[in-house]
């Protein structure tokens, strides 16, 4: 059913070495004032990212559907290493997709929910991008804490993808969409981000748009 397909799987930034040192930019990291996250009331967003992509692809290897993982166990690989990998990896299949997995942060720490972003202009993504929205829109309504869950429709006409030229959805050269699960950085986000019902919400939801856009 998937033959001579691939899904390019990316967890955004670095996560723990093996020396306990947090890989990656500080940006992408949060001391809350309570609450118990990565360490302690710190929210890392790297190792995050990679909670929900290991759990895509266990669902992935179950279904039997072909991945490659862009990001490294712990280290904060290059963009331009991942979108080599894509690029040159991608020639020998039909049919390729990135889903690059993120979590949002504001200059407030009051902004919160869920956002999909594509390289500007309509383009194949686009298509990925509605999928994506409505599954998990759809799955909201079968999870614990799904109706938690804002979904930041920011776009204009029909269109739920914002548009941004991060450099992952701009130099790939198959469709590709960057997901921003929640904001980080605000407490209530950050606790739905850890747990386990919400990151399986978000892990099926990736699975199932991959299905659907591969089916189609």
């Amino acid at each position: 059913m998937f033959s001579n397909t691939i899904v390019f799987i990316d967890a955004g930034h670095g996560a723990i070495n093996k020396a306990g040192q947090y890989t990656t930019a500080p940006s992408k990291m949060f001391r809350h004032s309570k609450g118990t996250f990565h360490q302690g009331s710190t929210f890392l967003e790297g190792v995050w990212n990679r909670t929900v992509t290991n759990q895509v692809m266990r669902k992935l290897d179950v279904l039997g559907i072909t991945y490659r993982a862009l990001h490294h166990e712990y280290l904060d690989n290059s963009l331009q290493q991942r979108v080599d990998a894509v690029n040159w990896y991608a020639k020998q299949f039909e049919r390729s997709i990135v889903v690059s997995s993120h979590a949002n942060a504001s200059a407030t720490q009051a902004a919160r929910g869920f956002e999909i972003y594509t390289s500007p202009g309509t383009t194949e993504s686009d298509k990925i991008a509605s999928i994506h929205w409505n599954n998990v829109n759809l799955l909201r309504n079968f999870y614990p804490l799904g109706a938690q869950i804002r979904m930041r429709n920011q776009a204009s006409g029909s269109d739920h993808d914002n548009e941004a030229n991060f450099y992952i959805l701009r130099k790939t050269n198959v469709p590709a969409i960057l997901i921003e699960h929640l904001f980080f950085d605000n407490f209530d986000d950050a606790t739905l981000l850890m747990d386990d019902s919400v990151v399986d919400l978000f892990a099926e939801a990736q699975v199932r748009t991959i299905i659907e856009y591969f089916n189609a």
